[in-house]
């Protein structure tokens, strides 16, 4: 999280953006930086369960957690100069939550299953 935050309050992304069309590259780095939060907190709610959320709302809590760390990140955004915030950045964080949830999710599911 605190990397993600740094790389938000750059004013030039350190990664290259070229465009195609309405779809950005941008929006596979949302997905990936995303992804892999929504795993992180997944694992980390898991390894943490019973003492801190019940296991069936574990995934719930989980992406719901990423995905409004991503809303709070575009918003930090619009106070970068040169940075702003939109809709599709945060579709495209919303989905990579979900996707790494559910990576763990199945992992889990498999493993013990």
């Amino acid at each position: 999280m605190v990397l993600i935050f740094v790389v938000s309050s750059l004013e030039q992304p350190p990664l290259p953006m070229p465009e195609f069309e309405w779809l950005t590259i941008d929006k596979l780095y949302h997905f990936i930086e995303y992804a892999i939060l929504g795993a992180l907190v997944a694992r980390a709610l898991v390894k943490a369960r019973p003492s801190v959320v019940p296991a069936r709302l574990v995934w719930h809590v989980a992406a719901v957690f990423s995905i409004l760390y991503g809303a709070s990140d575009e918003w930090h955004q619009t106070f970068v100069p040169g940075r702003f915030a939109t809709l599709a950045d945060w579709g495209a964080d919303v989905l990579g939550s979900i996707g790494g949830v559910l990576g763990v999710y199945l992992y889990y599911k498999k493993k013990y299953f």
